[in-house]
């Protein structure tokens, strides 16, 4: 028999665009059913939906933000009133910005891309800022005078940021690895970027003989202004001659570039 934590998850599993599964983050009331948000050419809206998992009323409120990175892709974030030449907020449109989740249901979030003409190529990228406050419906308050009602709030949620990514006519990104050094069982090496996009995916280190993925790293981003960003990874015990390294793009946010090379140490 189906207990009762598992019907509710069936139940609001139920309710979502098909393909589309909400992901989990335990320290937020609002889950959101995206990593990332990505719009071109081809691909002139989108959608998420986020859900309330918890029994009070939340406050939502979604406004665009943006950060900066490093040539080694460290990031920083921007003063809320600084808009950089790269931001995607004049080209998209989306709603609603402003909402109120009752208990245990969904909210969609669409968005748009604005149409413009005689414009030249480039990346464009912002950050979906979801700021959720929980609130319980005003009830009579004993204290107050005149039969004032009280609003209670509790303490505010985590905020969360979506990456906005946005790309206008036909664009090209190069990439190779490099710097491949060994410590253990733990290798390290570069990836350097070339190029007017950026690219999202996994990366894979790859046992040649067999083509086993010994270990991964996904949902990694590597954008514009960065040109090269180091990562480790663990190669449990394969020998280093059959090591290779293997980045692959996410084909559902606009990339298909495999790279794979073979690990040799420097």
């Amino acid at each position: 028999m189906m207990n009762t934590f598992n019907f509710k998850r069936y139940a609001i599993a139920a309710l979502l665009p098909a393909g589309i599964s909400l992901l989990s983050f335990s320290s937020q009331a609002m889950s959101l059913s995206t990593y990332r948000i990505y719009l071109d050419d081809d691909n002139r809206s989108a959608s998420f939906v986020m859900y309330n998992k918890k029994v009070v009323k939340e406050e939502c409120e979604l406004t665009l933000v943006h950060k900066s990175w490093s040539e080694n892709g460290t990031m920083t974030d921007l003063a809320e009133d600084v808009i950089p030449e790269t931001s995607a907020e004049p080209w998209i449109r989306f709603s609603p910005k402003n909402f109120v989740a009752n208990e245990r249901v969904t909210q969609t979030v669409r968005f748009t891309l604005r149409r413009k003409a005689n414009m030249e190529p480039a990346e464009y990228r912002s950050y979906l800022k979801v700021f959720c406050d929980a609130v319980e419906e005003e009830l009579p308050s004993s204290n107050s005078a005149n039969g004032k009602t009280a609003k209670i709030t509790v303490k505010p949620r985590l905020v969360q940021h979506v990456p906005i990514v946005v790309r206008i006519g036909k664009l090209d990104v190069q990439l190779a690895f490099s710097n491949f050094k060994i410590d253990g069982n733990t290798v390290h090496f570069d990836i350097s970027r070339q190029g007017n996009r950026s690219v999202y995916g996994k990366i894979e280190l790859v046992d040649k003989s067999s083509n086993e993925v010994i270990s991964s790293k996904k949902n990694i981003s590597i954008y514009t202004d960065s040109t090269q960003v180091s990562y480790d990874m663990n190669r449990k015990d394969v020998p280093v001659n059959q090591l290779a390294v293997r980045f692959v793009e996410d084909k559902n946010y606009g990339g298909t570039l495999t790279l794979q090379q073979d690990f040799t140490v420097n």
